[in-house]
């Protein structure tokens, strides 16, 4: 059987590509020992510097030593002195580590040199002229022994004349090997960092490696792609924000939905740019859930949620979604409808059943008068009930809106009217209706709520006006409550709430939105029932 594992010639030449924590390693690795070379070879053209240069200092320093000796100029003047010189000054040689000391006369020619064959003949290198003219210096040129380091100074006499010149030579041959000897400590310091920074390079790749969870490059690119294309497929619109309301993360959905550029995207935003109007409060209370909320925003209904990032634990910031308000919402519309009309089935079932026990035990009494008599009240009363709504309020969702809150404040012992004066027509507009439904329905149970709270003190009362003009829709919500206390502008907040529990505190911020979204205006003023009176004026 053949191996069909076997790998073609183009994968063998194929390299595979390093792993990010190898590629640092290489990297840091290669440029401490790039940054090792050069210092090492700049420590070490410094060191040659200032190891001529003392060097230098003290050929220099010697020489003048020897030019200033009695003996020395008496030399130069007497050449029978000059056997007993010459000694004198090889042991100052050998005392001082110099490789030479030559000492010449006016003509340059040597009177004193370590290689005795080698005096009477001319000084060689052509930079002893400068000393024969009364100067002091250091130079580096190759004489009769090699290359070296000379120091070279004049000698003068008693008059001041100059009889001679002192040099005072170390070879250069002789310094190398101190050179060496320092290079070799500069190599050792030169691996000792290698090694280190092969160390350190290693504990950065770990680091790096644990930080991007082990994700190559080209991972973490094709992540980045990935989640790119994910936001910008989603039909949400989706903001991530920090806790200070910075955008850190904006797709394209959600500049359609606000109406903004899609350059935004790339832009450094705060969440007042996106929605100045709900940024404080969408910023408070950071930890809450926000789910299916109904805000105005960009001229268009939108439902939005809230929810809490937690990264490693920790609380990073907060993640909006949001959708217009399409057929999904539509839908949701009508399930909350049913959902109400179950309810309104539930408590009218609730108060049938008490009014069947009622009657039954007065037939089994044998009052059947006063049962027929009751039954007849009944059948009057919410006949005359409907009657009265269905002559008055000639738009049947708003009729039954009125009949669920009646019957439901019934069930809590509420006493709820319609004031006589009512009359509206039909509202033909559906976003008009929409938003009455919406304002009228969480004033009124603003209104069931405060008046219980207050029935302790006194009736619990509700009473309700609807009206209009040619132009205006009129809408009067009174309680016998406590009243909304003197800062109006306070109850608007998402977070006011005079009662208790996470799922309170949004009711009347959700009227004055919808008052915005459809340009109507609010009035709050003082009931005769005692409590609060809350006036709503609607353009048609």
């Amino acid at each position: 059987m053949k191996n069909t594992n076997k790998l073609s010639p183009l994968q063998h030449m194929v390299k595979k590509p390093k792993r990010l924590e190898t590629r640092l390693i290489i990297w840091v690795t290669g440029l401490c020992v790039l940054q090792a070379l050069l210092f090492g070879a700049l420590v070490y053209q410094l060191t040659a510097q200032s190891l001529h240069s003392h060097i230098g200092d003290k050929t220099l320093a010697v020489a003048s030593s020897i030019a200033s000796r009695v003996d020395v100029i008496k030399a130069l003047q007497n050449p029978k002195d000059l056997l007993a010189i010459n000694e004198e000054v090889e042991e100052i040689r050998q005392l001082t580590g110099a490789d030479f000391i030559v000492i010449g006369d006016e003509n340059a020619l040597r009177i004193v040199h370590p290689d005795e064959k080698k005096i009477g003949k001319r000084m060689v290198g052509g930079d002893s002229q400068a000393a024969l003219k009364g100067e002091r210096y250091i130079s580096l040129a190759r004489g009769s022994l090699g290359e070296s380091i000379r120091g070279k100074v004049p000698v003068y006499s008693n008059n001041n004349q100059i009889i001679g010149l002192v040099s005072v030579g170390f070879l250069v041959q002789s310094i190398d090997p101190l050179i060496r000897s320092r290079s070799i400590e500069i190599l050792i310091w030169g691996l000792v960092v290698v090694g280190l920074s092969i160390v350190v390079a290693i504990y950065i790749g770990q680091r790096v490696r644990n930080a991007i969870f082990g994700l190559q490059p080209d991972e973490i690119a094709r992540l980045f792609s990935e989640q790119n294309a994910i936001l910008n497929t989603v039909r949400n619109g989706i903001i991530a924000l920090d806790p200070e309301g910075n955008v850190r993360k904006l797709n394209q959905r959600a500049c359609e939905i606000l109406d903004k550029p899609l350059a935004y995207t790339h832009q450094t935003l705060t969440l007042a740019d996106l929605l100045p109007e709900h940024a404080e409060f969408l910023l408070r209370n950071q930890s809450r859930e926000i789910v299916g909320f109904e805000l105005f925003a960009a001229d268009k209904r939108i439902i939005l949620s809230r929810f809490a990032l937690q990264v490693q634990g920790q609380a990073d910031g907060i993640l909006l979604s949001m959708r217009p308000s399409d057929e999904l919402e539509y839908l949701s519309q009508q399930l909350t409808k049913v959902q109400a009309f179950a309810e309104l089935l539930r408590v009218q079932t609730h108060d049938y059943s008490n009014k069947l026990n009622l009657i039954g035990a007065l037939v089994q009494m044998g009052k059947n008068e006063q049962a027929i008599e009751i039954i007849g009240q009944e059948s009057q009363g919410s006949q005359a009930q409907i009657h009265n709504l269905l002559e008055r309020i000639q738009d049947p969702v708003l009729a039954g809106l009125l009949v669920g809150k009646y019957h439901k404040a019934r069930e809590l012992n509420v006493v709820l009217t319609l004031n006589p004066d009512s009359l509206l027509g039909e509202i033909t507009r559906k976003d008009i209706l929409e938003r009455v439904v919406s304002i009228l329905g969480n004033l009124i149970d603003n209104a069931i709520d405060a008046a219980i709270r207050a029935s302790d003190t006194r009736a619990a009362k509700v009473r309700v006006t609807v009206d209009e003009t040619s132009k205006t829709l009129l809408f009067d919500v009174e309680d016998s409550g406590f009243g909304l206390g003197p800062d109006h502008n306070v109850i608007f907040t998402p977070q006011y709430s005079s009662k208790s529990g996470a799922e309170h505190g949004i009711g009347l911020y959700l009227v004055k939105t919808n008052l915005d979204s459809c340009g109507g205006s609010l009035e709050i003023g003082e009931s005769d029932l005692l409590g609060a009176r809350l006036s709503v004026y609607i353009p048609k």
